[in-house]
């Protein structure tokens, strides 16, 4: 019976194997289509992007990690006439929250909004007022499925997924219809390059 079943085992090792190692990519496969979701629920004032990328031809320098930022990929980015919300998105479990062996979030994101804000300050205008140009404000959220850390940090929010939309409904709009369009379509059009 052992050597006829060897195969068998074999495959359902091997199996148990592909699916333990592709674990961690489904659990954010899941916690973006939450995210998503939860998203989706907000009016129609609100565009998001999905896996936005940006890539930069000439590499920008990113003095705090002494680093050249060649590509960023944001999970979720929202325009709404409120500014930009960047939604990076983990569905970690709470020992995963308190590891300290797992890349922070916190500089993911931050990293992530330096690209974006550089993009925005050489490709974005938005002249409304003869004193200058308006500031496009960009709000970095990491929204967390079930468990959070219970520590604020500096220029980025944690959130968990049913503090979400609440969070995004509280800011007062700052952008009319016609800035918000051009918004969408210059940040769409960069995803897109």
């Amino acid at each position: 019976i052992q050597e006829k079943t060897k195969p068998e085992i074999k495959n359902l090792k091997y199996t148990r194997k592909v699916i333990e190692s592709c674990k961690n990519l489904i659990a954010g496969a899941i916690g973006e289509n939450l995210v998503v979701n939860e998203i989706n629920k907000l009016s129609n004032d609100f565009t998001l992007i999905n896996d936005f990328n940006l890539k930069f031809d000439t590499p920008i320098f990113y003095k705090k990690n002494n680093e050249r930022i060649r590509s960023v990929q944001i999970d979720h980015l929202l325009i709404s006439k409120a500014g930009i919300f960047i939604l990076e998105t983990k569905n970690w479990s709470k020992s995963s929250v308190n590891s300290i062996n797992l890349r922070s979030p916190v500089s993911q994101v931050l990293r992530s909004s330096f690209a974006l804000f550089v993009y925005i300050s050489e490709n974005i205008t938005l002249r409304n007022h003869h004193w200058g140009e308006k500031k496009i404000p960009i709000k970095n959220i990491i929204v967390m499925i079930n468990h959070k850390p219970l520590t604020n940090f500096k220029f980025v929010n944690i959130k968990l997924l049913t503090e979400l939309n609440d969070y995004i409904n509280y800011f007062e709009p700052v952008f009319t219809d016609s800035e918000l369009k051009k918004l969408v379509s210059k940040l769409t059009r960069a995803n897109n390059v």
